[in-house]
């Protein structure tokens, strides 16, 4: 159970860094690029609710054949551990298809997989924050000509997602 906590304290603390880190004129952007000095990150905003745009990422996931293997409730997080924050969930999503091949190929790529995909929502604004896949590959020994027909396509599938 400890440990259980220590994962819901890690992960609310790092929701809270991954939403503060979205703020100022960037945000504002309906389709922007952040840089930190450990990954890039793209945010786009949706035209539906908290909850619907959760719904349609799950859906979408699923129907081009991945799994969701978890959805993080980091605002439930929060309100267990006594505190308050706006909606934050990330979905956890993949294909062992796709990800297997590259982590036989670099091990370490396992820190990278499965792609996750953060739906927030501040000021009645709700956005979807993710990784950049050059950002993924980048140091690693994966090129990206080898994940452009599959995670690159991640990208593409969550912004058509919020968008249509």
């Amino acid at each position: 159970m400890k440990s259980i906590r220590t994962f819901a304290a890690a992960a609310i603390l790092a929701a809270l860094t991954a939403c503060a880190s979205h703020g100022g004129d960037a945000a504002r952007q309906p389709d922007s690029q952040q840089s930190s000095a450990m990954s890039q990150t793209h945010t786009a905003v949706s035209k539906y609710s908290f909850d619907d745009t959760v719904r349609r990422l799950e859906t979408a996931v699923k129907e081009k054949g991945m799994t969701v293997f978890a959805v993080i409730d980091h605002q439930a997080a929060a309100r267990q551990s006594g505190l308050d924050m706006q909606p934050a969930k990330v979905i956890v999503f993949g294909t062992p298809k796709a990800g297997t091949p590259l982590m036989q190929k670099d091990p370490a790529f396992a820190l990278q997989l499965p792609l996750r995909v953060l739906v927030t929502e501040t000021d009645g604004k709700v956005q979807v924050v993710f990784n950049d896949t050059r950002a993924l590959v980048s140091g690693s020994k994966i090129e990206f000509a080898e994940v452009e027909n599959t995670l690159a396509n991640a990208e593409k599938l969550i912004r058509k997602t919020v968008a249509e």
